[in-house]
C-alpha cells in the first residue's frame, strides 16, 4: 500500500475510533467535539467517569435516549450537552450528514453514518442479530469476535442449554450459580429463565443493571437480592469477572457454569476455575461479520479489537482495503465493573 492510500483512510486511533477530517470521536472518553456512544456498555467503569468531562468547552454527546437512560445517573449529567438522536432520522452538522440507526447489540445501541462530500462513512460499532445495514465507502467494525472458530448457536438453542444446564445441576442436589460475562448477558439470560418459571437471585451489579432496564421501560427479568442462600428451586445469576466464587450457606453444594460468548475460546475464557459452560450469543460472530462486511459494500474496512488477523486477511484476498486499528484492548466492551 503507498502512502497516499494509508493517508486518505477514513479512520484514525487516539482514545478511541477518530473519523478523519472531521470532529466525530466513536467511542472515545477523551478529545473531539463530538462523541458518539454506540451503546451503554461501551466505555466500562473507567470511561464512564471520564464521560462527564467531555462536556466541558464546545464538546457533545451524540447517542440514544435508551442508552443514556441506561448509563445511569452518568447519563443523567450527559443530558445537558448530549444531541439525542432517533434512528434512521439524518441531521447536518456543519458539512456532515449524519444519521444513527439500529446496530441490534443491546437495547438503544447504534451504528453511525456519516455522510462527507458524498463519501459515506459507517462506524458500526458492535452488531447484533437485528442490526440494519447502510451502504458505506468506508466501514469500521467491531471485530471483537473475529476469530475463525467462533460460531454461535441459535438464540433459542443456547437458550435451551442453558435450562438444560440449570435443570442438570438442580437434579443433581446442586444450588445452581451462573457466572455471566458480559453482565449484559445477565438480563437476557434471566429473561429466558425466568419465562420457564425459575425464580432467581442476583448479585447487586445485576440487580442495578435491571433497574436501569425498567427505568428505561424495557424487559427486565425479576430478580431477589442474594444474601448468602439459595431455595431448592433458585438460581444465582453472578458476574464471572468478580474476583472469588459466591459462598452459598446451606446443605447443598454450588453448580458453576459459565455462560458467555467465550466459553468456546480458551484465550478469552474468563474463568478457568469452571468447568461447564454454556454458549450464549452476543453481538456477530465470524461468519455473520463477514455477512454485514458484503452487504454494506465497503471497499475500506477498519477492524476494532480484533483478536488476530483472519478476517484481515479474509477481506485482504476480497481485494479490500481491510486494516486493524488501534491496540487490541483499547475499548472495554464487555467491561462489568
Amino acid at each position: 500500500m503507498d502512502a497516499s492510500q494509508k493517508n486518505s483512510r477514513a479512520f484514525t486511533y487516539r482514545a478511541g475510533v477518530r473519523i478523519a477530517g472531521t470532529v466525530v470521536a466513536c467511542d472515545a472518553s477523551a478529545g473531539s467535539d463530538l462523541v458518539f456512544l454506540s451503546h451503554a456498555a461501551v466505555l466500562g467503569a473507567r470511561g464512564r467517569r471520564a464521560l462527564p468531562r467531555v462536556g466541558g468547552g464546545r464538546r457533545q454527546i451524540l447517542s440514544t435516549d435508551t442508552t443514556l437512560t441506561l448509563l445511569g445517573p452518568v447519563g443523567d449529567r450527559l443530558r445537558a450537552q448530549a444531541l439525542i438522536s432517533a434512528y434512521g432520522r439524518p441531521f447536518a452538522l456543519g458539512d456532515l450528514r449524519l444519521e444513527i440507526f439500529p446496530s441490534g447489540y443491546m437495547p438503544g445501541a447504534a451504528s453511525l453514518l456519516c455522510d462527507r462530500g458524498g463519501r459515506r462513512i459507517v462506524y458500526s460499532g458492535p452488531i447484533g442479530e437485528s442490526a440494519e445495514v447502510r451502504a458505506a465507502d468506508a466501514l469500521c467494525l467491531d471485530a471483537r469476535l473475529a476469530a475463525r472458530e467462533v460460531v454461535f448457536p441459535a438464540r433459542a438453542a443456547a437458550e435451551a442449554s442453558l435450562r438444560q444446564t440449570v435443570q442438570t445441576m438442580t437434579a443433581a442436589g446442586e444450588a445452581p450459580v451462573l457466572l455471566i460475562e458480559p453482565l449484559t448477558l445477565a438480563l437476557s439470560a434471566g429473561l429466558a429463565l425466568g419465562a420457564h418459571g425459575i425464580p432467581l437471585r442476583a448479585h447487586r451489579a445485576i440487580m442495578d443493571a435491571a433497574a436501569m432496564y425498567k427505568r428505561a421501560e424495557l424487559p427486565a427479568p425479576t430478580l431477589q437480592r442474594f444474601a448468602g442462600r439459595l431455595a431448592p428451586n433458585e438460581v444465582l445469576l453472578w458476574p464471572a469477572t468478580t474476583p472469588g466464587l459466591p459462598h452459598i450457606g446451606g446443605s447443598r453444594a454450588p453448580g458453576f457454569a459459565l455462560a458467555s460468548p467465550h466459553v468456546e475460546r480458551p484465550s478469552g475464557h474468563p474463568r478457568q476455575d469452571v468447568s461447564r459452560g454454556v454458549t450464549l450469543p452476543l453481538g456477530a460472530d465470524f461468519a455473520a461479520l463477514l455477512r454485514y462486511v458484503e452487504a454494506t459494500g465497503a471497499s475500506e474496512v477498519a477492524l476494532v479489537g480484533a483478536p488476530g488477523d483472519d478476517l484481515v486477511e479474509v477481506l485482504v484476498g476480497r481485494g479490500l482495503d481491510a486494516y486493524r486499528l488501534g491496540p487490541p484492548s483499547q475499548i472495554d466492551l464487555f467491561a462489568t465493573a
